[in-house]
């Protein structure tokens, strides 16, 4: 026994000196230069104040941040619902920028507007002149392959809800290439805004209409079941502060198959929406006061409806 200690005592011994020198000496060198502080888990808090987040929250992934076009009606000097000096074209572009203002102050949203008071955007002037007749062969294809749907009794010609003004030709090129624009680019929302007028006789006096229309796809095109559920969402919230103008429930939200904003002939897979916020010539729209207040607070409650839509997603991933 003796002898049997004596010829492995010395090894015994390295054996410990170098588990003491591995525990006290090379661990920790070694977990001083992995840094372990950079390889944190991702935790709710992180990650809800960034982007949108799974349920698995150990696993999430910082994902792209929900990105809305905001494109206020018509163009920048032309077109558009008048009453008094005060012109549609130029109250679109306003609540445009406070919902953009609003949504921006959270990194889970990015917002693009289509354009300004004076100018399109860029993107989207440089897009228009660039891809012309690729506009235009996206349009006549999408209509030929809708057609060949109708023909063949795959979908049927629905009578639209509402009524609308054509189109000039070169704004139907611009909706046409701004849907093209917004699916190239994977856009998760679309909100066409504009402010509403009604026939009367004498123009220089308000008339009999009063308050907010919104527009979906109808329920046969590609985007038809999600643009629902964001405009029912955003519906709801601008219920909260102002009258539809057919009370009840969702009178006021219309399916329409023809109007390019949202998509004629599926030339949109994401959810696209127009709103008419209210009649150009009400009341809440002729002071400065007045009208500064009401647009801010149709932008907020528009911002209270995408968010519930954005939440739902959360929640539901």
């Amino acid at each position: 026994m003796m002898y049997f200690m004596k010829k492995y005592s010395k090894t015994f011994y390295l054996l410990v000196i170098s588990f003491l020198i591995l525990i006290f000496f090379i661990v920790p060198n070694l977990r001083s230069s992995i840094n372990i502080k950079n390889i944190n888990t991702i935790t709710k808090e992180t990650v809800s104040n960034n982007a949108v987040f799974t349920s698995t929250v150990v696993s999430s992934v910082v994902a792209k941040p929900f990105t809305i076009l905001i494109v206020p009606g018509h163009d920048t000097n032309t077109g558009g619902a008048s009453f008094r000096g005060i012109y549609e074209r130029d109250l679109v572009v306003d609540v445009a920028n406070t919902i953009s203002t609003l949504l921006s102050q959270n990194p889970l949203y990015k917002v693009i507007i289509a354009r300004d008071k004076q100018n399109w955007n860029p993107i989207f002037a440089d897009y228009f002149t660039n891809n012309k007749q690729a506009i235009l062969d996206f349009k006549n294809e999408h209509q030929a392959a809708y057609k060949l749907l109708v023909a063949s009794g795959q979908e049927k010609v629905v009578p639209d809800m509402g009524e609308h003004n054509l189109a000039t030709p070169k704004t139907a090129i611009e909706l046409y290439g701004i849907n093209k624009w917004a699916d190239e680019n994977n856009i998760d929302l679309i909100i066409h805004l504009h402010f509403n007028n009604s026939t009367r006789i004498n123009v220089k006096l308000p008339g009999s209409h009063h308050g907010f229309d919104m527009f979906i796809p109808q329920k046969q095109s590609v985007n038809a079941a999600t643009s629902r559920i964001v405009a029912e969402d955003i519906y709801k919230e601008l219920e909260n502060k102002f009258s539809p103008e057919a009370p009840g429930y969702y009178n006021s939200l219309f399916e329409d198959h023809s109007l390019i904003a949202l998509g004629a002939s599926n030339t949109l897979t994401k959810p696209a929406m127009l709103i008419e916020y209210a009649f150009i010539y009400e009341k809440i729209l002729q002071t400065n006061t007045s009208r500064e207040q009401t647009l801010e607070q149709m932008a907020q409650q528009t911002v209270k409806g995408i968010q519930d839509y954005v939440n739902s997603i959360s929640l539901r991933n």
